[in-house]
């Protein structure tokens, strides 16, 4: 009986010793687990949250570059940017090219990933092929793109074999931005395609097997089984390319300036001539700000549409 008594105690002490060895190294884990993040969250207060913050102040102010001595004044840059029509207009050049760019992404990505999944003879080396758009650097994109929007480019050569009389890409105000969209998805659809690839991977044998034994044709089990299961991919789809496209500066600012006559004056082009050209930096904060409560209002509304029923 007396073993029997120590070993019981025996276990419960030692129960007891890993019961407080796990409450110790439970919030042990967690400081360590901060202490990784931390390098990175640091950068993100300085480089991020802190740049915003001296924005949103200086978008009460009257600030410029030159003059660090600054006098609040109130809501008067958000009322002087709504009365300004150029600012309406980058406005709704913005939300052009950020629908004309994100629809077709969605579209062709999801339809070159699907192409992507199958097995064929080849396909890893058709894989790398079509990544490669994804890889070329953002400043690279828009020179490159003149060139090929050029009226004896080769995309005005591709469309005189169609039949089709030259573009003038970059000086039409009504081709300018089907430009900028052309010229965008070109690099975003290899990018957001290895997503959607990712995603389709993801997705169980089992189910496609079990649509197969129910009689579902290939339209049906793209529609109740591939669509379901890559609703949380779309919504990330859908969010990154809409802040991409929407502060986008550097495709815009390349190709044309914001021209002609201000035809393809995105927003992100109008706060740096705001800040760089004019000088008034107050005035281009408002300008950011907005831009700021766009993207967060466009985030939460796809947030809200692509939500899952988990």
């Amino acid at each position: 009986m007396g073993g029997i008594a120590e070993s019981i105690g025996g276990r419960t002490t030692t129960r007891r010793m890993t019961g407080l060895i796990r409450s110790w190294r439970g919030p042990a884990q967690g400081y360590w687990g901060f202490l990784f993040v931390l390098p990175i969250f640091v950068l993100f207060i300085a480089f991020k949250f802190q740049p915003i913050l001296r924005a949103f102040y200086l978008s009460f102010t009257d600030a410029t570059p030159f003059d660090p001595s600054h006098e609040l004044i109130g809501l008067r840059n958000y009322e002087q940017l709504f009365a300004n029509r150029q600012f309406i207009n980058s406005l709704g050049v913005t939300a052009y090219y950020v629908i004309g760019a994100v629809l077709p992404v969605v579209v062709l990505s999801l339809a070159l990933a699907l192409l992507l999944n199958e097995r064929l003879r080849g396909m890893r080396l058709f894989r790398v092929a079509t990544f490669f758009p994804a890889i070329v650097p953002i400043i690279v994109v828009p020179i490159l793109w003149q060139f090929l929007f050029h009226p004896y480019g080769l995309v005005n050569v591709g469309l005189g074999a169609l039949g089709i009389e030259p573009i003038s890409w970059l000086h039409d105000k009504g081709a300018v931005i089907p430009g900028f969209i052309l010229a965008t998805d070109w690099r975003l659809v290899p990018l957001f395609s290895i997503i959607f690839l990712a995603g389709l991977q993801g997705i169980p044998d089992d189910l496609y097997d079990a649509s197969k034994v129910d009689g579902a044709s290939p339209i049906q089990r793209f529609r109740y089984v591939v669509l379901p299961m890559l609703r949380p991919i779309m919504l990330v789809v859908v969010v990154i390319a809409t802040l991409f496209c929407a502060r986008s500066f550097v495709i815009a600012f390349v190709l044309t300036g914001g021209g002609p006559d201000n035809a393809s004056q995105t927003l992100s082009v109008f706060i740096y001539q705001a800040a760089f050209q004019f000088f008034r930096v107050g005035y281009a904060s408002a300008a950011s700000m907005v831009l700021l409560m766009i993207m967060i209002t466009v985030t939460l509304i796809n947030m809200r549409l692509f939500r899952s029923e988990d």
